[in-house]
């Protein structure tokens, strides 16, 4: 990635973001790992329902699959404890088993049952970025969800998986691919082609500076993404929500 097309230092993690996310999600392992544990969480819910599960066993479950040896070498990758790790994603749901099964004491999970469709509407969510502290909000995006900056007539598409990281993060990637996308492709791409490209990236680049506000939009038509903290996001609901694809 060109020196110039990277994005700018990071913005400093304070108050404004997430309680818990101490750990650098827009890490390209770190987003293995929710990725892992994604499908983790799918096969239980397809398999037992409602039903929770160890902290532990997943944690086993995804130290196989990632080839991690053990528990604490998963840690390092992340650099947070496990149980931290799973109490911070907004998708989740945490408690202390008090069930007297043989999971009693120990930290369970389960990913937060669905509102049921019939119940929930699509809407768009819109969050005024006014300094650096408001990027590191956590921004759930969800499969068939956009992303969407009016000030630049730019979006982030839907990709056909969930994305929890904070909207710098979101916004970085976006700048990444980018970049790849003119490194790859842009001996085949036309000179005017290749100049908006880079002006996009330019312009992105000057957002993650907040030199001045600007907004960012969620549009999501299963009514299943969030931004956290909510506090002073709008949230403009329309018709009845469509099912997650």
């Amino acid at each position: 990635m060109p020196a110039e097309n990277l994005p700018s230092d990071p913005a400093p993690q304070t108050q404004g973001s997430l309680p818990g996310f101490k750990f650098n999600l827009g890490h390209q392992e770190t987003d293995r790992i929710i990725d892992e544990l994604e499908q983790v969480c799918k096969q239980v819910r397809q398999s037992a329902g409602e039903s929770w599960m160890t902290a532990d066993a997943a944690a086993n479950i995804i130290c196989s699959n990632l080839g991690y040896e053990d528990q604490g070498e998963l840690e390092d990758a992340l650099k947070c404890q496990w149980g931290t790790f799973l109490e911070s994603m907004p998708h989740l749901e945490t408690k202390i088993q008090d069930d007297g099964s043989f999971a009693e004491g120990k930290l369970v999970f389960r990913m937060k049952p669905f509102q049921a469709l019939l119940d929930r509407k699509m809407f768009i969510k819109t969050f005024k970025i006014n300094n650096r502290q408001d990027l590191w909000r956590i921004c759930h995006k969800a499969p068939s969800a956009v992303l969407e900056i009016p000030e630049m007539e730019f979006e982030i598409g839907a990709d056909a998986k969930r994305k929890i990281d904070s909207i710098y993060n979101h916004l970085a990637s976006a700048i990444y691919n980018l970049s790849m996308h003119l490194s790859t492709l842009g001996s085949q791409l036309s000179e005017d082609h290749r100049n908006k490209i880079g002006a996009t990236i330019q312009e992105l680049n000057v957002l993650l500076d907040v030199e001045k506000p600007f907004t960012v939009m969620l549009h999501d038509r299963t009514g299943l993404s969030d931004i956290q903290p909510e506090d002073g996001v709008e949230t403009q609901y329309g018709g009845p929500a469509e099912e997650d694809p």
